[in-house]
């Protein structure tokens, strides 16, 4: 028992020697795609579980940290590449979309790559697991790091620019007032304890809390062992709890959270409202987590997770193919995988979404990528799925070099000579096997062409396909732009200002007078309009001069701009403004027209995503907001009955064919 205790105490130490040192910093080279590497301080913040270079990066939103050199950075500068070894080599994969993006990076020493993958590996699980209350507070340490000047205080203004970042929304006013309450030191600046108590009391709502849970609840809005066994009883529908259980229940959530439970073993309001959205409350059950179906059955009597073009990252037109693809949803856990296999150079197949734009990857890349990563996720077999479009002599190089990268993993045999059926998943434990197919498409050419833009006079790029009977084109053509190179500016990631929060007229948004009532931004004519509105509305008064200041009345209207516009249908209706849009194929078609059921309010109807969207727009001082957004214009592609007419005919410039 004490060999274990010791044992323990020495791996505790062990990771927090790890921790102090990633917390202070190593020197590493970061490889980029578009310039070339560069010496950084990489560095651990271990209260936000960031990493730190010149910008910043979520520990929560990395998804694979893995040891070599195996990333699209490393291959873009193979010469700078020699000089390091593949043992000072990590790359992190990040982000909350499938195309993730990638930190390559080399360590000074084998001894300093190791501390980092040993840190990451136990941080990245630790970051996922952490209790709901601790990641609230890590949340908030991140944006008060991010708002905090050399005080290491937040002004109101910082506050007012942050939360609609977290999409709430909440008056210049409210706001005040609620800042004036924490601002304990009256400074007008807040520290952390006082941010973190100014969010408890925007988030925790005592209407909703006395509206929902009263019932359940002590006088003093407090949860004791039998308030809560009646509470998961009746709500949560739980099955008949003793209150034995119960207790033992809340005593394991103050562990995991990291609190003294305390004598009287109760959850304040604050505590119930945190074990609500806790892992120790999720729906799933967790006895799922394990597989418990019969897995002796035919294959064929399953459902397969299956994934389709599983090489492209993004759309099947003109989109990136990667072997990353095939990493994501092996890990993600797909059991069928595709293979869209043509002649290759070199005598090997590529593969890409034929007909199309779509970049292309090599078929032994692919292989090499599978035998990898094929099992990490499940022991069950993967089915690769080939869509076969290569000539008989390419179709026998892809079989040798199937067997030769996978080798053993590779069902070349039946399971059973004498089978009538299909082996179970049992039987096929770690191996692969092809499902091939034949690709039927049948398209005469394909390649851009030039579509005028009837509104804006300019002929912009469009995917077509000419198939036997039909021409299909797709919306306009943009460029992938790789987002793997950010710039590299020495501001976090977490707190830039993208140019669309910077409103035209130069002037920050988070200003706190920005979307006031009285003021009207940059005039176009400058002095001169200020004077013919102020003349425009006379007829409110004069503000009265006393001891050197004016006391202002009545602030001047802003100007009604969307009336007498073209895309503003002031006697429009929702299902009319629907038919008008059906007839505009352009994304971000739009219209304006009053509200149907509040005559305060305007809608937006427009397309986007394939679809027809209305959205309710309530005018705030001079600002449009939806929602939490504010918007100074709604001018993109606006549509009329004019502009539909004018949209009945176009022309078309051949720039180049292909296929």
């Amino acid at each position: 028992m004490a060999c274990g205790s010791l044992s323990h105490n020495v791996l505790i130490s062990e990771h927090e020697q790890i921790m102090n040192i990633l917390e202070r910093g190593t020197i590493v080279t970061r490889f980029y795609l578009k310039k070339r590497p560069e010496k950084r301080t990489l560095r651990l913040r271990k209260e936000t579980r960031q990493i730190l270079w010149s910008r910043t990066m979520d520990l929560k939103d990395a998804k694979e940290v893995r040891c070599g050199r195996n990333s699209k950075e490393f291959d873009r500068w193979p010469d700078e590449l020699k000089k390091f070894e593949a043992t000072k080599c990590f790359v992190i994969f990040y982000g909350n979309e499938f195309k993730l993006k990638t930190l390559s990076v080399v360590a000074l020493s084998e001894q300093e790559c190791e501390l980092w993958l040993k840190g990451l590996y136990h941080l990245v699980n630790d970051t996922v697991c952490a209790p709901y209350p601790l990641q609230v507070e890590r949340w908030l340490r991140k944006e008060f790091y991010t708002m905090e000047n050399s005080r290491e205080t937040v002004t109101l203004k910082d506050v007012k620019s942050f939360f609609p970042r977290v999409h709430c929304k909440i008056s210049t006013s409210k706001l005040r007032e609620l800042f004036q309450e924490v601002d304990t030191r009256k400074r007008n600046e807040l520290n952390f304890d006082e941010f973190v108590s100014l969010y408890n009391k925007l988030i925790y709502n005592s209407g909703i809390f006395n509206e929902c849970f009263s019932m359940y609840c002590s006088a003093d809005d407090t949860f004791n062992v039998q308030n809560l066994t009646r509470f998961l009883n009746a709500e949560q529908e739980s099955l008949c709890l003793e209150e034995e259980l119960v207790a033992k229940h809340m005593k394991e959530y103050f562990k995991y959270c990291g609190k003294d439970s305390n004598d009287k073993l109760q959850f304040t309001a604050t505590d119930f409202m945190d074990y609500l959205f806790s892992k120790q409350n999720e729906i799933w059950d967790q006895y799922y987590d394990n597989i418990f179906q019969n897995m002796t059955k035919p294959l064929s009597h399953y459902w397969i997770a299956s994934s389709h073009n599983t090489y492209l990252t993004g759309d099947q037109v003109s989109s990136e193919s990667s072997v990353e693809a095939y990493v994501r949803c092996l890990r993600w856990g797909c059991r069928c995988i595709e293979l869209d296999c043509w002649d290759g150079p070199d005598g090997l197949p590529i593969i890409y979404h034929g007909h199309t734009l779509t970049s292309r990857i090599k078929f032994l890349d692919v292989l090499k990528t599978i035998k990898e990563h094929a099992f990490i996720a499940s022991p069950y077999p993967v089915i690769l799925s080939i869509e076969d479009n290569c000539s008989i002599p390419q179709q026998r190089n892809m079989a040798s070099t199937m067997i030769e990268v996978l080798g053993d993993m590779l069902v070349t045999q039946p399971v059973d000579r004498n089978e009538t059926k299909m082996p179970s998943p049992d039987q096929l434990i770690l191996v692969l096997f092809v499902a091939k197919d034949t690709d039927l498409r049948n398209t005469k050419k394909n390649g851009v062409l030039y579509l005028e833009d009837m509104l804006e006079k300019e002929w912009r790029p469009h995917f077509f396909v000419l198939s036997g009977n039909k021409l299909y084109y797709t919306d306009l053509c943009k460029t992938d732009i790789d987002n793997e190179d950010e710039a590299e500016g020495g501001e976090l990631e977490t707190c830039e200002i993208s140019s669309a929060n910077r409103l035209r007229e130069g002037i920050p948004n988070d200003e706190l007078h920005f979307g006031e009532y009285w003021f009207h931004g940059k005039l176009a004519r400058g002095r001169n309009e200020a004077e013919e509105l102020l003349k425009q509305y006379q007829h409110f008064g004069a503000g009265t001069f006393l001891e050197s200041y004016i006391i202002l009345n009545e602030p001047v209207p802003q100007p009604l701009k969307h009336e007498g516009m073209n895309w503003y249908l002031p006697h429009v209706c929702r299902s009319r403004a629907e038919a008008l849009l059906r007839r505009v194929p352009q994304e971000g078609a739009f219209l304006v027209r009053p509200c149907e059921n509040d005559k305060h309010l305007y809608a937006i109807s427009f397309r986007a995503e394939k679809k027809i969207k209305h959205c309710r727009i309530k005018l705030e001082g001079r600002l449009y907001t939806i929602g939490v957004k504010q918007f100074e214009s709604l001018l993109w592609f606006p549509v009329n009955e004019d502009i539909v007419q004018r949209m009945g005919t176009f022309r078309l410039l051949l720039i180049y064919w292909s296929g």
